[in-house]
Order: structure tokens, then sequence, then C-alpha cells
């Protein structure tokens, strides 16, 4: 019976909304007014769009620029495209004190799919707005709201680049290295990391770290590559944390250093890598180069059991199954450090981001 009346109520709503469509396109705007404004009320984002209409354009009230922003508001909050790019038009004719920029709405419009968003996000990254042309080619690269076209994501990343954004560089970098949109070049994937790097960009020195350390498109220097990796996972960036781990753990054309892997492991675990929280747990369970901890072995494995991953499920089992209740307890508590969030997010670009020692 809850779920007849839950599902009674949504076709009450859609009736109620179309009912209202109906009387705008009668020319009954009053009437779709008294429709639309107790399921704009409720929370539904199409009614929000529409009562916002009516201020706008003053049908069947006074024209009131503020209450058309306020649901319009309303409704792209909830990702409403027309809403969206409907607010971005009364900002961009300063109709209302906006914290976001027209462009900004535009972006958010564009994409959802709105095509007259996506024009006037061309039009403003065609005369020179950077941010604009970024996320055109972020929006071509992905594929959203819009064909994905790696021809036209370079184009627009090349634009950004060129006037200087460094994560347009680093994504040019990724298109380079991997022949989309563009001849595969690993040189030329060299030079935009490195001018994406230069400027902090720290998915950039990371991936310019692993083409140092393998002297693909650029002479190997494990120094250089080291210094990159660091700046990288000095930054926050977990990937370059545990790239570092693992390099100074295998010590495969790279100095071996037990405690240097151990500090960035933890460093990694901490931040919220999987991989390392995994590992870490082997130097503990094993004591390799430290004191042998089973309760912290088991709390990174727990943490790790968290995210779905087997391999730390299977490891858990074995270890951990014949704690007792106060030791189940001491690893809950601990398991605690290594709940963060990862730091330093990856670019909104295919990236070759994770760990590489390969």
């Amino acid at each position: 019976m809850i779920i007849a009346a839950c599902v009674a109520g949504t076709v009450a709503v859609y009736a109620d909304y179309g009912a209202g469509v109906a009387a705008y396109k009668e020319g009954d705007y009053v009437r779709a007014l008294t429709v639309f404004s107790p399921l704009a009320e409720a929370g539904d984002a199409r009614a929000q769009f529409a009562l916002g209409l009516l201020f706008d354009n003053g049908e069947g009230t006074p024209r009131d620029d503020a209450a058309a922003f306020a649901w319009y508001r309303k409704s792209a909050a909830q990702g409403f495209a027309k809403a969206q790019y409907n607010l971005a038009l009364m900002c961009e004719a300063r109709r209302a004190v906006c914290a976001d920029s027209a462009r900004d709405w535009f972006a958010r419009a564009a994409l959802r799919g709105n095509a007259d968003a996506v024009t006037r996000l061309r039009g403003y990254a065609s005369a020179g707005d950077v941010e604009a042309a970024l996320q055109l080619g972020r929006m071509y690269t992905q594929g959203r709201g819009v064909a994905r076209d790696p021809r036209a994501a370079y184009a627009w990343f090349e634009q950004a680049a060129t006037a200087g954004h460094a994560d347009a560089a680093f994504a040019l970098g990724v298109l380079h290295e991997q022949g989309v949109g563009v001849a595969q070049s690993y040189a030329e994937a060299a030079r935009w990391y490195a001018r994406a790097a230069e400027q902090g960009q720290v998915q950039a020195q990371f991936n310019l770290a692993r083409l140092y350390r393998l002297g693909r498109g650029v002479a190997a220097d494990q120094v250089r590559a080291r210094t990159l990796y660091e700046a990288a996972a000095e930054a926050g960036l977990v990937s370059a944390q545990l790239s570092l781990a693992m390099l100074f753990e295998a010590g495969r054309s790279w100095p071996q250093d037990p405690a240097l892997a151990l500090s960035w492991y933890q460093r990694a675990a901490r931040g919220g890598s999987v991989d390392a929280q995994i590992n870490l747990a082997f130097i503990y369970a094993e004591g390799r180069g430290v004191e042998r901890d089973l309760i912290e072995a088991c709390a990174l494995l727990h943490v790790a059991s968290e995210r779905q991953t087997a391999l730390a499920r299977d490891n858990h089992a074995v270890l951990c199954a014949d704690l007792d209740p106060a030791a189940r307890r001491l690893v809950d508590r601990r398991a605690e450090h290594y709940r963060g969030e990862t730091v330093g997010q990856a670019a909104r670009v295919p990236a070759r981001s994770r760990a590489d020692t390969g």
C-alpha cells in the first residue's frame, strides 16, 4: 500500500506539471503560476524553472528579476540545464548579482548537453576565455555534452595551453603520450608535461618523472625523475607517493631504501591508496625493516577491504581471523588512521596517474 501511494503521488506530480505546461501553452499564465508554485516549493526542478520563467518574462505576475533568479538557482542546483542556461543569460546581462560567472553557468549547462550553452561557451573560448577553452577540451575528450572528438579537444587544449594554462598543457601531454587526437609522441608529451610541471601541475610532474625514469621522449635521468616524483608526492599526489614507495622498496634501477619505502607507503596509505595499504600491511605482518605488528597489518587490511578489494579481504581473513575482542577493538581504532581522503586529485582528462614502476 505504501509503494502504491508513492507511485500514485509521482503520477499526480507529473499530471500536475503537465497541466501547468498545458496552461502555459494556452497563454493562461495565471493558471500555470498556480499549478507550478506548489510543485516548485516541493522541490520539482522543472516547476522551479517554469516558475522562474514566469517571473523572468512577467507572465501571470509582474516581472521580478530577483524571484526569477532565485527559482532558476534552485532548479540549476539540481542540474536542470535550461535553468543553468537562463541563469547564465541573467548573469551576462547583469540582471542579477552572481557569485558564479555567466561563463561558468553556460559551462554547466553545456555539460548537460544544452546545445545553446555549448554555442555560447564556444563564443567565450573564441574570444580568448582560457577557462572556456579548457572546458571545451575536456568536454570533447570525454564526450560530455558533445560528441567525443579528440581532434577538437586537442585544438581547444592547445589554445588554452598556449595562453599559459597548466592543466591544458598537461592535457596535451596526455594526448601526445597516448596518441589520441594527434600523432603519438613521447617527445611532445614530455615537452608539454614540462611546461605544466614548471607551473606546479602535480600530475604533469608525476607523468614527466615517469618519462625521465624510463627514458621515453627524453634521455633517462633518474635524478631528475626522483626530483619530479618527490615534488608531486610532497604536494600530496598519492599516486606519486605510492610510486616512490614501490621504487625504493624494489630498488631496480633505483636506489633501494627500505626506510624511505616505509615512509612513503605510510603517507600513501593515509592518503587512501589501497595498494599502499596492502603493501604496508605485508611489511608489518612480516616485520620487514620494521618491528612486526599484526594489529597494524590488520588495521590496514581492514580499511583496504572496505574498498571491495579481494586481495585485502582474503589476507585479512587469513591474518586476522583469530584476533581476540580486545585486539579487534584496537584494530578498529587504528583503522581510523587510514580512512582519510586522497589528496591531490587527478586532472579531469585521461592520464597515466597510477603508480607505475614498470
